[in-house]
């Protein structure tokens, strides 16, 4: 319990304590319409699962929330929620699950600092929730059904269906999953039924139809939650985020990325001790099936090309839990082991805070930082508070042009309040009818004369990504008035 309260606050204190990243600020910005009443229609070339946007909107109206407050940290407050539960998951559905006493507990003191996990449990993106719910798919799955079969194939069937509702990916994560768990069952071939298998399809299909046509109305959607499948290849054939497969080993701190040392060494120590462990023949199913779903995970995601960190947030949990069974083990099998599980973990833990300090509070836009991927710096967030300045010294709404191939994202999301910003791919006709132009470096150097604009100040969007603002001088003055020519 301490272990998860610690974890907790942890992650709670990096609610805000960055901007969001273009991918959270889209997301934001879908669920900002919901809360508007605008609506949600899945859309497969555009939009990930919806549980995301239906779930933070329900989070913050059920604080008491409307479309005016919610926020950075109203939005990552759902991805925190997944995160708590993935704690409770580990500290309490470890033991019902079949893993050996005392696993939960040390899974979850091991997890409260895990660097990956830190930050997207704080991120507006499906993959907390997404974690959350493949490795409760897992302990359910492994758990007692003696007594009510049918409900929990039934309830099986639910987790998957929301899971798939979350993220496209969920499929192959659920699929490594159950080979993992067949491959582990003595009896698998009596183990199921067509019964089973029609309680377990009404599940899915329960929360995929609910959440895919936006609850009735828009049933378009569910036939668009299917079609998304037929349309991944293309969108993966010209994605920028193809990388080699060693990739993921630089997010882990393996292979340098430049900077401090970024990796949690321990942690990926004990972990490979206890994926060995799990080679045994006296292992249990749990452990087994633990490490079956972590390896499988980590060299598919290594095979295929598109890549982010925020993949490994899955078989990350994986390695605490196999972290976990290693200290286990040799809590019960040496006289001393209990107290060196408990100094490990110490250590362990201590070595995880001390890179998640460098990595969320540190360097959280450094692109050396491998935990973070195109990540916004601190210093972008003083764009909108300068917008927002110069707006309370002028009546009418402020005329804003942001020239940026991709809108600048996350500044969309920033200026949702002010109603007289425009985006454009390229230079609009006449820029000085406008009265401040945000102008992205990828374009080259901007076509403002200082005698229209004569204040420029420069603000970084991502890694080697500027913006250059320019102001023109009567919107200025209205917020810094000249000094008098008498001025001494």
């Amino acid at each position: 319990m301490l272990a998860i309260i610690v974890g907790t606050g942890w992650r709670a204190a990096h609610l805000e304590n960055r901007p969001l990243h273009a991918d959270e600020a889209v997301q934001a910005w879908q669920t900002w319409q919901l809360l508007e009443g605008e609506g949600y229609h899945y859309d497969p070339l555009d939009r990930h699962g919806p549980t995301l946007y239906f779930g933070a909107a329900w989070l913050h109206q059920l604080r008491g929330g409307t479309a005016d407050t919610f926020d950075d940290r109203s939005a990552r407050r759902y991805a925190l929620a997944a995160g708590v539960a993935t704690l409770i998951l580990l500290g309490f559905g470890a033991r019902p699950a079949g893993f050996h006493n005392g696993t939960g507990a040390l899974a979850a003191a091991l997890l409260a600092f895990e660097t990956l996990t830190s930050l997207y449990h704080t991120y507006f993106i499906q993959e907390a929730s997404l974690t959350f719910l493949v490795w409760a798919f897992v302990f359910l799955a492994l758990s007692d059904d003696r007594g009510h079969p049918l409900r929990k194939v039934f309830l099986l069937g639910v987790i998957a269906g929301l899971a798939q509702a979350t993220k496209a990916t969920a499929p192959l994560y659920l699929g490594v999953a159950i080979v993992a768990l067949a491959f582990t069952h003595p009896s698998v071939r009596t183990a199921w039924s067509t019964k089973k298998t029609g309680w377990a399809i009404v599940g899915a299909l329960i929360p995929f139809v609910l959440f895919y046509s936006s609850f009735g109305s828009h049933p378009m959607g569910v036939i668009d939650g299917l079609r998304t499948y037929l349309l991944q290849a293309d969108r993966l054939e010209v994605s920028p985020h193809l990388y080699p497969w060693w990739y993921h080993f630089r997010t882990l701190g393996i292979v340098p990325s430049g900077g401090p040392n970024w990796g949690q060494y321990l942690l990926l120590a004990f972990g490979l001790v206890g994926g060995a462990l799990a080679c045994r023949k006296e292992a249990s199913r749990a452990h087994r099936v633990a490490g079956l779903v972590t390896v499988s995970l980590l060299l598919i995601h290594s095979a295929i090309p598109y890549k982010t960190p925020w993949l490994l947030v899955t078989p990350m949990i994986g390695i605490v839990l196999l972290a976990a069974n290693a200290l286990a083990w040799l809590a019960q099998h040496y006289r001393w082991g209990f107290i060196g599980a408990i100094l490990l973990v110490g250590l362990t833990g201590a070595q995880s805070l001390a890179k998640s300090q460098l990595v969320l509070d540190r360097y959280p836009g450094d692109e050396r930082n491998p935990y973070f991927y195109v990540q916004a710096p601190r210093g972008l967030l003083k764009l909108p508070e300068r917008i927002d300045q110069l707006q309370a010294a002028t009546a009418t709404p402020l005329r804003v042009a942001v020239i940026s191939p991709e809108h600048a994202w996350p500044l969309p999301w920033y200026f949702r309040q002010n109603s007289n910003v425009g985006y454009f791919d390229s230079p609009p006709a006449n820029l000085t009818s406008w009265d401040v132009i945000i102008w992205d470096s990828q374009l080259g150097d901007p076509p403002i004369e200082q005698v229209d604009f004569p204040i420029a100040e420069i603000y970084g969007l991502r890694p080697n990504g500027l913006l250059f603002t320019f102001i023109n001088q009567p919107t200025w003055d209205r917020v810094f008035p000249p000094l008098a020519k008498d001025t001494p």
